[in-house]
């Protein structure tokens, strides 16, 4: 029997700027989208991040961002996932501050707080389901430095609460001299899932740091070390490109299909970076309307 068609059912919301261009949506406009998103089959959102350098998406105490909206902006997107019945994945804060200078203590303290700050502000939320850790490091930040005190504390705070990481396919398109194969990939996490055994949930790998044509072959490595670890294995789909010369256009239909396709072979929920800014009628780039019609109309053949 031919395994079901997973079509995205999860998006990245990406609420304070930092590679990707502010849409600027008014309270009016994220309800629309969000509705639009229910509508288009997305029942899971993932915050990606609340806090980014000195930006965040409220006034923080903990975080004390120079740079915020006039109002909540996790409130309001919780609120709108409780009436719509969706799923939140809070995410916490990347300072570029700490982590990146090996100061491990220091991260790990900030986002300890917040957590403690997120709880006492969003718990009431029915639609609070879990947590996302938003630092996606790589093999020379060791991951585990922030996942595993914090996912410690996440598990004994709120052992209801599943954790979902996004880690990458470290590739030719992350750093060309550094690129690994998927067996050196499926290794590197074989490690990271024994120092870190029972503490992840979730992890939905992004998929656009690999050429097209290695993708199954990482999918495939990823998808069996994340069995062996009993870690759902989902895919986090990026709709926009990594192979133009500029930071970041919409990806190629074409390009969107493949990768659809292909974590259909293996993972269990597809997610996406993000369909706010590449899978909208609301997005500041025009061509992602065109996406979305491209995707809902293959959505349909397939019905």
């Amino acid at each position: 029997m031919n395994k079901a068609f997973i079509p995205i059912s999860g998006t990245f919301i990406d609420g304070v700027a930092a590679d990707i261009p502010a849409n600027n949506w008014t309270k009016r406009i994220w309800q629309k989208e969000l509705a639009e998103q229910k509508a288009m089959g997305i029942d899971t959102l993932v915050i990606i991040r609340v806090g980014f350098r000195d930006s965040s998406m409220y006034d923080s105490p903990v975080m004390k961002c120079t740079l915020h909206g006039h109002y909540d902006l996790v409130d309001f997107i919780l609120e709108e996932a409780d009436n719509l019945d969706m799923k939140v994945f809070m995410g916490l804060c990347d300072s570029c501050k700490y982590w990146i200078k090996n100061d491990w203590i220091g991260e790990v303290d900030l986002n300890s707080r917040l957590i403690d700050e997120l709880l006492e502000r969003y718990s009431h939320h029915a639609s609070f389901y879990g947590w996302y850790i938003s630092h996606e490091g790589d093999i020379k930040f060791h991951q585990e430095k922030v996942w595993k005190p914090l996912a410690q504390k996440m598990r004994k705070d709120t052992p209801d609460k599943p954790i979902l990481i996004s880690p990458r396919y470290a590739g030719r398109k992350y750093e060309p001299q550094f690129a690994v194969t998927p067996e050196l990939h499926a290794k590197h996490f074989e490690y990271l899932y024994t120092e870190m055994e029972g503490l992840i949930d979730y992890a939905a790998f992004m998929d656009g740091h690999v050429d097209f044509a290695e993708l199954p072959d990482f999918m495939a490595a990823t998808k069996e070390v994340c069995d062996k670890f009993n870690v759902r294995f989902w895919s986090n789909l990026e709709t926009f490109d990594r192979d133009m010369p500029w930071r970041f256009p919409v990806i190629e239909w074409s390009k969107m299909l493949f990768k659809l396709e292909t974590a259909n072979k293996y993972a269990e929920k597809i997610i996406t970076f993000e369909a706010p800014h590449f899978l909208s009628n609301n997005s500041c780039y025009p061509a992602a309307a065109n996406l979305k019609e491209c995707y809902l109309e293959y959505l349909a053949e397939k019905q």
